[in-house]
């Protein structure tokens, strides 16, 4: 990142460098806003600058532009519109996500956020008596909660793995293994094991990759659910090697 002199120009492949120059060019900010999910601060403003913590961001101006684009066909002509060219439309989003997640395109389901997505997989399974639910104490609340109205509505039980940040990544895999051992010496069965690419609060990647290797080798029949909230835009994912049963995420972080 640069302290407000980089000309924002783009660098190898296209790419426009990282930096206040980028914010410039590329987003929508005030000149007087200070947003850190996206800019550093110059020295100069540093006093003044208003300062956002974290949760809220924006898009890029290019962004804003294929949306205002598409609202306004849309409007145009909203039967034609909603019968004719959404459908293709949706189906080129798939494709792009599909080529960049390295899954085929029919194994791409556009949801309106991964909230959602984690509420489509754990609401339209069949729980049977024994059956558990296991996730990490440091998970998205409101999956929490949809863990905890399951078992209020359903035969399933959750049970929440601690785990106290920082933690090496064998220790937060061993950590989840000694649970599933855990319930099945209790007579349980393992349904769904669901964690993070990347946890909301502290934001730290998950060894998410190792845990679903560790979880095939423990219990093939545990289905593994992975709230990939930051995941998309964020770090490289191939859900090919990964095979995890369900990957959900976001494509506005």
């Amino acid at each position: 990142m640069d302290d407000g002199s980089s000309s924002g120009g783009s660098g190898d492949g296209g790419v426009p460098p990282f930096g206040a120059g980028m914010r410039r060019e590329h987003f929508l900010f005030d000149a007087d806003y200070v947003n850190l999910n996206h800019a550093p601060v110059p020295a100069a403003r540093r006093q003044h600058a208003k300062r956002a913590t974290g949760s809220f961001g924006t898009y890029p101006s290019a962004v804003r532009r294929q949306l205002r684009e598409i609202q306004d066909a849309a409007e145009a002509r909203p039967d034609h519109f909603l019968r004719y060219d959404s459908p293709p439309r949706l189906d080129i989003a798939r494709g792009a996500l599909a080529g960049l997640l390295r899954v085929p395109a029919s194994e791409v389901v556009l949801v309106p956020n991964a909230t959602t997505g984690v509420n489509t997989v754990l609401r339209n399974l069949r729980y049977a008596p024994g059956d558990a639910i296991v996730y990490f104490a440091s998970i998205y609340g409101a999956c929490e909660k949809t863990v905890e109205y399951l078992c209020e509505t359903t035969p399933v039980s959750g049970f929440r793995v601690d785990v106290v940040y920082p933690a090496e990544d064998d220790v937060v895999v061993g950590l989840l293994r000694d649970a599933v051992r855990e319930l099945k010496r209790k007579g349980a069965r393992v349904r769904v094991a669901m964690f993070d690419t990347v946890v909301s609060i502290p934001g730290v990647r998950t060894p998410f990759e190792l845990l679903v290797e560790m979880l095939r080798e423990e219990d093939p029949g545990i289905l593994t659910l992975i709230d990939g909230a930051h995941g998309v835009g964020h770090i490289p994912l191939d859900l090919r090697k990964l095979d995890a049963d369900f990957f959900v995420s976001n494509c506005h972080k």
